[in-house]
């Protein structure tokens, strides 16, 4: 059998690269048969219209033969041009025939009439070749050769903080894809761009670094640069600034905005919105500088209370908002109060709620203004809320002072160098009285049986120590005499006693009784004797010889201290003659009676007055 040989297009591994880079063909060892330039229509054609079957073929084909046999194929797209002998039953060389060209599988490769296969797909195809009733059969496989890696991109561009998978291929000769071979990354620098397990690219930080795919032997560099994008906002001044409705805040509005590493990012467009409506900034629109800063100068509107300002850009979604306070004007603010006649016991809090309303002077509600509350006059106030409500209303609780009769109540609206203080007022009155004291008149002296020179004046008071009007006291003296055994606190909650003293020298107690206190009251008189009235000589006692003792007492018997005495006797002596009684009215002097005299007698009187008395001895 003399079969012809097959010229096969193949690459080689010293030039595969230069095939993929140029998409030049080359021409086998076998390029007598075949050259694969001249073949590139017909595959086409062939490729891209039904395989047509030759018939016709006439009895005389015994035998068939392909050459080669078998070959593969490195790259997609590589033509083998299989040559086909025929010979009849003599042995004789067929020439003048159809073959019929068949693929066991058109997905790794599709040949045409002329016998030209294309690699389509990695794998193993036969392909048949029929001549009358005799075929002839050649293996044909088709393995990729790896010869370069493919890259989808000639610059990598990632945001900070951001992942991405990188897209490399390694491909044949012919530029295809070899869907087996994996590719595995490398960073020059894992602080810009970080490579996982995953082949994931993580951008570190802002900066540029350099991929390399790697696969097998082959390699291919990427360029990557980590890009700073706009992470966050953040404040750097001007926020909770307070200035009058409609007017400018004195400070400019600053931000800063920065990547997720914390850099600020320069030539963001950022964009300031009153989010009320209200107010405006200029400019409405900033590009950060090289530090990253916006600025802008926010004018608040018209409308007291807080406002607000927005600050937005493109790729951040936690936004800043800013606050600041549109004070409230005199001239066009009105307080009126809608709780009048307040009247509390001092130191309750008043049953209802004081309520102011703030509103323009067209009579609009004014809402979320601060308002501050004080008292003083002491006791407290505990505020219902801070701000006035949707009505411009705002509600506090009071708790009256300590201290009855008129108290005050002081509210701020605002602020105090635009708005004035607004004053309310309540009357505390007493609660009922609790205990009562002596304000005047207790511990006085007098003289038994008279009254004593001074009232005795007592005050009614309430668990605060007010005085307490009308309230009823029990006067109980235990000696002596008062002009009622009840009496009323007059209205600066006083009552007044005219007491007499009754006849017993010494400390006397008159008792007050407030019901309902916790203890009665005792108020005290000492009560002197009157002036001397009776002189008397007392019985003789052990006392020594001669010795005279005498008392002076006062119309009640009362004992009178530090009276003179005076002492004369009538045949005899007395020694001394004159004494000074002592605490119990007492004096006594030494009598010697002269022996041989007709009448012994000795008299003692107090000078001045009738009180005398004569002792005679027999």
């Amino acid at each position: 059998m003399g079969a012809s040989k097959v010229a096969v297009s193949k690459h080689k591994p010293g030039w595969a690269a230069s095939v993929w880079k140029f998409g030049v063909g080359t021409v086998s060892a076998a390029a007598a048969l075949v050259s694969i330039l001249s073949n590139t229509s017909s595959i086409k054609t062939f490729l891209d219209s039904p395989k047509k079957s030759l018939m016709g073929v006439g009895p005389e084909a015994r035998w068939a033969g392909i050459t080669p046999s078998s070959d593969t194929a490195t790259s997609l797209g590589d033509s083998i041009h299989l040559a086909v002998t025929v010979t009849d039953a003599r042995g004789a060389t067929l020439n003048a025939i159809t073959p019929v060209w068949t693929s066991s599988d058109d997905a790794v490769a599709r040949v045409d009439e002329g016998g030209t296969v294309v690699a389509r797909g990695p794998g193993a195809a036969t392909i048949v070749v029929t001549v009358g009733k005799v075929a002839a059969r050649s293996k044909i496989t088709v393995r990729q050769a790896p010869a370069g890696i493919h890259l989808s991109d000639s610059v990598l561009r990632i945001p900070e903080g951001e992942r991405t998978l990188p897209v490399a291929d390694v491909v044949d000769a012919r530029g295809a894809r070899i869907g087996s071979a994996g590719v595995v990354w490398r960073t020059s620098d894992a602080a810009i761009a970080s490579v996982d397990s995953l082949n994931q690219l993580l951008g570190m930080t802002p900066g540029k670094a350099t991929l390399t795919a790697v696969s097998g032997e082959l390699q291919e560099t990427l360029p990557v640069e980590v890009l700073a994008v706009p992470a966050s906002i953040t404040v750097v001044a001007g926020d909770n600034q307070r200035a009058s409705a409609g007017r400018p805040l004195g400070t400019p509005i600053s931000a800063q905005v920065v990547s997720r590493s914390g850099r600020p990012v320069p030539g963001v467009s950022v964009e300031f919105r009153a989010l009320e409506g209200q107010g405006s900034s200029s400019p409405a629109v900033d590009t950060s500088d090289a530090r990253g800063i916006v600025q802008t100068l926010w004018t608040l509107g018209d409308t007291p209370g807080r406002q607000h300002l927005g600050i937005s850009t493109e790729r951040v979604t936690v936004l800043p908002v800013l606050t600041a306070e549109a004070d409230p004007v005199a001239g066009r603010t009105r307080v009126t109060w809608l709780t009048e006649n307040l009247v509390g016991q001092a130191g309750d809090t008043l049953t209802d709620p004081i309520v102011i309303r703030v509103t323009d002077l067209d009579g609009i509600a004014l809402c979320d203004l601060p308002v501050g509350w004080s008292t003083p006059d002491g006791g407290s106030i505990v505020a219902l809320g801070s701000r006035t409500d949707s009505l411009g209303e705002a509600r506090a609780r009071w708790t009256l002072g300590p201290i009855a009769g008129r108290q005050r109540i002081l509210v701020q609206i605002g602020n105090a160098r635009t708005m004035p203080l607004f004053t309310a007022r309540a009357t505390g009155e007493p609660g009922p009285a609790a205990s009562i004291s002596v304000r005047a008149g207790d511990g006085q002296a007098g003289t038994v049986g008279g009254a004593l020179a001074k009232p005795v004046v007592v005050r009614a008071s309430d668990r605060l120590g007010n005085p307490v009007s009308g309230a009823w006291i029990s006067i109980l003296p235990k000696t002596g005499t008062v002009f009622d055994s009840t009496a009323r606190t007059d209205s600066a909650g006083q009552m007044r006693v005219r007491w007499t003293l009754g006849s017993t020298a010494g400390v006397q107690h008159m008792i007050l009784h407030l019901g309902g206190a916790a203890a009665d009251l005792d108020v005290t008189a000492r009560a002197r004797a009157q002036g001397a009235a009776k002189l008397a000589f007392l019985p003789a006692r052990a006392t020594g010889p001669g010795l005279l003792p005498i008392a002076v007492t006062d119309t009640y018997g009362n004992p009178v201290a530090g009276q003179k005495v005076r002492f004369r006797a009538s045949g005899g002596a007395v020694t001394p003659a004159n004494m000074v009684t002592d605490v119990k009215g007492q004096a006594q002097t030494r009598w010697t009676p002269a022996k041989k005299a007709k009448k012994r007698s000795v008299t003692a009187e107090v000078p001045g007055t009738e009180a005398r008395a004569t002792l005679t001895l027999p």
